[in-house]
């Protein structure tokens, strides 16, 4: 889950992230039903609102989180760290930032693509209203496997409360939140609405279900990757060219995502130099099928010397992978049947480092 109302303001302009950016898909966004029950889940909810496999955690929004479909709830999802195995902030948006925001975006999308300085600068605008966002309370999940950390203690330390949701083997899921809202500097009727949103907290507790977390590497290596689309030219291309390598490099990025075009001529140089090893190297276009972001992706891949194989999501790779990842650019690599080979990879990488990552994977399938 990301952050949805500025991330969505950000598509198609471009994500600054030094490393990776979060795909935009919304709180209400219609998750792919798992062929494959997961086990540990205490009770079927057939019909949820957010449902995060890496977190363990799925849940509804309590009353006031869903007026206006959920527009004024963001969700975010830091990366994990230390024995912190995955953390979901939820925020409250005011109304008055999310019409300052598309204000902002109708502005930014006057600018040409090809001034990529104003586009920067309009973007970084836009991150400026994260800033604005007004916190409502974070769902932590601990692996007790792993040594308490640094990051642990001091995000504890913020929060008057920490209630322990449930202990599902060795993960510990808690609810962190403080007694009373932040209202200092807001309007009357900002006030007013954060604090009954703020209000829902006591009643939200309940509308959360955990089970052992699943990593993304598990959600999408338990389907063989499978497609039937066509390339960014109009191809027509299935998941049979699989049979062509003894390994396939996936790379899934985003035409709004600063680190996926920065090593997009890497990856270039990189699908040259591994042929020889019987390795092909094929995009995957996160943002489309939307055809101003296909023309987009053709301008930015043209720009950036690509001639390697770039494809339109099908249903199939929305389902069974992009709804699976967090973040782009995300690398995996599969055999010649479409069996993912190792862990996926998060964020950028420099041409030695998938090297040598490819070396690894090789030797796995011999």
């Amino acid at each position: 889950m990301k952050r949805r109302i500025i991330t969505v303001l950000i598509t198609g302009v471009i994500c600054m992230s030094m490393v990776a950016c979060n795909q935009p898909k919304g709180v209400n966004s219609k998750q792919a039903e798992d062929e494959t029950k997961i086990d540990t889940v205490k009770e079927d909810i057939k019909d949820v609102d957010v449902k995060l496999d890496e977190n363990g955690i799925q849940f509804n929004l309590p009353g006031k989180w869903k007026e206006n479909e959920g527009k004024n709830i963001d969700i975010y999802r830091p990366l994990p760290e230390e024995n912190i195995a995955g953390q979901i902030e939820i925020s409250y948006i005011l109304d008055e930032t999310i019409a300052r925001g598309f204000a902002m975006k109708k502005e930014a999308d006057k600018i040409p693509k090809t001034d990529e300085e104003a586009i920067q600068k309009a973007v970084a605008e836009l991150r400026e209203l994260y800033k604005e966002f007004k916190e409502l309370c974070i769902i932590v999940t601990i692996d007790t496997s792993k040594t308490e950390g640094k990051v642990q203690k001091e995000l504890f330390s913020k929060y008057e409360n920490k209630d322990l949701i449930e202990k599902v083997d060795n993960f510990e899921f808690y609810l962190l939140y403080n007694n009373k809202a932040d209202v200092n500097g807001l309007s009357e009727n900002s006030q007013k609405a954060y604090e009954e949103a703020y209000g829902e907290i006591k009643n939200f507790k309940s509308l959360i279900t955990t089970y052992k977390p699943v990593s993304e590497t598990e959600a999408v290596s338990k389907n063989i990757v499978k497609f039937k689309t066509k390339t960014l030219e109009g191809k027509e291309i299935d998941s049979s060219i699989f049979k062509d390598s003894k390994l396939t490099m996936i790379n899934v990025w985003g035409t709004f995502c600063t680190p996926c075009i920065a090593e997009l001529s890497d990856l270039q140089k990189l699908s040259e130099e591994v042929k020889s090893q019987n390795v092909n190297v094929i995009g995957i276009v996160s943002d489309t099928p939307d055809k101003d972001n296909e023309e987009l992706a053709k301008e930015i891949l043209s720009k950036k010397g690509v001639t390697y194989t770039n494809i339109i999501p099908d249903e199939t790779i929305i389902n069974n992978i992009l709804e699976k990842i967090a973040l782009v650019p995300t690398t995996l690599f599969v055999d010649s049947e479409g069996n993912v080979v190792g862990d996926l990879i998060v964020g950028s990488k420099g041409t030695e480092e998938y090297k040598k990552e490819i070396v690894d994977r090789l030797k796995n399938i011999e």
